[in-house]
């Protein structure tokens, strides 16, 4: 299969350049406090993941026509290190004490310095440090600075993006009347355009085309099944295998597809309601939500929506013809099929 192959080849050497990036940029700093800071994002960085995100940047750039691998591999790296500043907040937000299965930046600065309000203060400018790391990938690339210049307004235009639904995700706790339209624009800005849809049209710049509609007609759809996948994962997944408590969606109060379908049936309503945002869910009580979404027909109702994204996915670049379009055919089943 084509995905095993770019799975098993192109994620390693993006963290290959990423060693040799955070090095580099290790060896300009001498002050034991700002050093503390910096490997604590090289270490967060570095920690796993399955660096989708740069992968899809070099599947759009190999889609149209691109061939300077060396280059497009170092420029991927850019939204890696994106990804770090966006965690690193979003668990500052969301009060997470654990990524990836080990403990969230703030967390360990509030360990190490003995003080809540120090901890985050320096994860804030941690991950504010990594959007600037971002940047600083593309200037010694050998591609042409046109090319360059459009790829980073595009990155630009990516965080913008993420930043409004992250306004829309973190009000829609509060807002009245929050349904599938309002969540499905969360996901469309948090994860198709920022996971699926930016990448690919970076790579797509960085080789030189302007027209990006087939990317936009398969990635907002993928992108948005891979959100409600994620969703399903977080309360049905196994911790072990997604990195986080299974009881961390409910904690803070996410209100996903599953939890607003089945709330829409009265008879599971109240069930779904009071564990919503409440601290400390056993297991029993986990136990009691997911037998509510699966008998109030939410968790078959969410798979059906998530089957039919990924196949309007796959229509949009049919016919196969290229190795990049066999991926994202295959890519889009993965999204179905993945455990973490």
């Amino acid at each position: 299969m084509v995905l095993d192959e770019y799975l098993n080849r192109y994620p390693k050497l993006v963290e290959n350049y990423l060693k040799d990036f955070f090095e580099s940029k290790r060896k300009e700093l001498n002050d034991s406090y700002i050093l503390d800071v910096f490997d604590a994002i090289y270490e967060y960085t570095m920690r796993g993941g399955k660096r989708l995100r740069p992968l899809l940047m070099i599947v759009g750039y190999k889609l149209y026509g691109g061939r300077n691998e060396d280059e497009i591999i170092k420029a991927s790296a850019s939204i890696e290190i994106v990804q770090s500043y966006l965690l690193i907040h979003d668990d500052i937000m969301d009060n997470s004490d654990l990524r990836r299965g080990k403990p969230t930046l703030h967390r360990i600065f509030q360990k190490n310095y003995m003080d809540d309000r120090t901890g985050e203060n320096l994860a804030i400018i941690a991950g504010d440090l990594a959007s600037m790391y971002a940047y600083e990938i593309f200037e010694n690339l050998d591609i042409p600075a046109d090319k360059k210049l459009k790829a980073i307004l595009k990155m630009t235009k990516i965080i913008e993006d993420t930043g409004y639904g992250q306004i829309l995700d973190v009000v829609s706790s509060i807002r009245k009347n929050f349904g599938e339209d309002d969540l499905f624009m969360i996901h469309k800005y948090k994860t198709a355009k920022y996971t699926i849809e930016g990448p690919m049209i970076m790579g797509a710049i960085l080789a030189g085309s302007e027209n990006f509609d087939m990317i936009t007609n398969y990635a907002i759809p993928v992108g948005i099944a891979f959100q409600l996948q994620d969703d399903i994962l977080g309360l049905f997944g196994d911790e072990k295998e997604i990195g986080k408590p299974v009881t961390s969606d409910l904690e803070e109060g996410k209100k996903t597809l599953l939890v607003l379908k089945a709330m829409e049936n009265p008879k599971f309503r109240n069930t779904v309601e009071k564990y919503m945002g409440k601290k400390n869910i056993t297991m029993d009580e986990l136990n009691e939500v997911r037998n509510a979404v699966k008998e109030s027909g939410s968790l078959e109702y969410s798979y059906k929506k998530l089957y039919d994204l990924v196949k309007g996915a796959q229509n949009a670049i049919m016919p196969i013809d290229t190795e990049e379009k066999q991926f994202l055919y295959e890519f889009a089943e993965y999204v179905i099929k993945r455990r973490y």
